[in-house]
C-alpha cells in the first residue's frame, strides 16, 4: 500500500482505522509541494483512514494525501 502526499507544509499523520480504532499511523514531516509516495508495510485490515494534525500550526492544515493499494 502507498500513501501519496501532494502537499505538506509541517507535520501530519495518516491514521488507519478498523471499527473506529486506530490500527496503524504514518507520520509525515517537512515540506512537499509535488507528489511524494511512501510505500508502507501494513497488512492489517482497515475500513477507513483520516488525517490527524500533529501540531496546531496553520501550515499543517494544507496537508493533502491519498491512499493507494
Amino acid at each position: 500500500m502507498k500513501v501519496i502526499v501532494t502537499k505538506l507544509l509541517g507535520s501530519a499523520e495518516v491514521e488507519f482505522l478498523r471499527e473506529g480504532a486506530v490500527v496503524h499511523r504514518e507520520r509525515f514531516t517537512g515540506k512537499v509541494t509535488s507528489e511524494y509516495r511512501r510505500t508502507i508495510a501494513f497488512d492489517e485490515e482497515f475500513d477507513s483512514h483520516r488525517c490527524r494534525f500533529v501540531t496546531a500550526m496553520p501550515a499543517d492544515r494544507a496537508f493533502q494525501y491519498e491512499v493507494s493499494p
